[in-house]
């Protein structure tokens, strides 16, 4: 069996089990390794330990039945196999950033940890073994009507840029955009910044600005060489260890320099799943 076999079969495993106490070894078992070897190929392709992937996907589970049924939190907490509501309580919040009650109360959705697939599977190996080869491209410059925000670069981002964009497509703010250039596009941008905030801005390009809504605002990318890095599997996920990558790995092993501009994400549907390109302004 290769190793994307046997880690295929150990991420069926769970997703069947999560709802029931999992014992890592017969995981492994399932997998055909001891557990002491099939934890380093997993932790080495996932990128989260067994345990630790474990805990992302119930709590991932646990916050959409928090969001979206009439489930009490404690029934909840039990399902996902928490004895007391204070565990629960403990645990969701140190993976998902929020209370509960709060997601619950607000519907404050995001994914933090979806089922890998093979295909992911696959592009993380690619990552770590060849490492990816982007396009470079240049744009001209663009213009951009959306809603902008300030995060913080201590890690919260990876948390509250998600809810950004679960709040834009609940409230179907692009529909408030006139004029609109590529409707199938919607574009996240990290606007540059050297100090531990930044600004992030969810919008479109237009072909005019004579029309920018109420609490939307009118940003200018200027024109760059671009290195372009498409993402493949569990948007969330696949997004941040891309940039994580470009950021830890390409820069430093590459020819080019970070040009001191915005960085940009796009996102679009392609056969029925929901994609990523990642743009990354550079010079020589």
């Amino acid at each position: 069996m290769s190793y994307f076999e046997s880690l295929e079969k150990a991420v069926n495993y769970i997703e069947n089990h999560l709802t029931d106490e999992i014992d890592l070894s017969i995981i492994a078992k399932e997998a055909g390794y001891s557990l002491y070897h099939f934890h380093r190929i997993f932790k080495g392709i996932i990128g989260d330990s067994m345990k630790d992937y474990i805990t992302k996907r119930r709590v991932t589970e646990a916050a959409k039945d928090l969001a979206s049924s009439n489930q009490s939190i404690i029934d909840i907490a039990i399902k996902y196999g928490y004895s007391s509501r204070e565990a629960f309580t403990r645990a969701f919040e140190r993976v998902y950033g929020r209370n509960p009650s709060v997601v619950k109360r607000d519907g404050l959705l995001y994914f933090v940890r979806q089922p890998m697939t093979t295909d992911y599977m696959m592009f993380e190996y690619q990552k770590r073994k060849e490492g990816l080869q982007p396009l470079i491209r240049k744009l001209p410059k663009r213009e951009i009507i959306g809603k902008k925000w300030t995060v913080k670069t201590d890690g919260s981002n990876l948390q509250d840029i998600p809810l950004l964009w679960h709040n834009w497509h609940k409230n179907k703010e692009w529909m408030k955009i006139k004029n609109i250039k590529h409707e199938d596009e919607c574009m996240g941008i990290c606007i540059h910044s050297n100090t531990d905030t930044f600004d992030y801005m969810i919008g479109h390009e237009v072909y005019s600005v004579k029309e920018i809504p109420d609490e939307m605002i009118l940003h200018q990318l200027a024109p760059s060489y671009y290195a372009v890095f498409k993402t493949i599997g569990p948007i969330t996920e696949s997004v941040q260890k891309t940039w994580d990558y470009i950021y830890s790995i390409w820069l430093y092993d590459s020819s080019y320099q970070h040009a001191g501009l915005d960085d940009i994400e796009y996102y679009y549907n392609y056969q029925g799943e929901l994609c990523a390109d990642l743009y990354l302004p550079i010079k020589k």
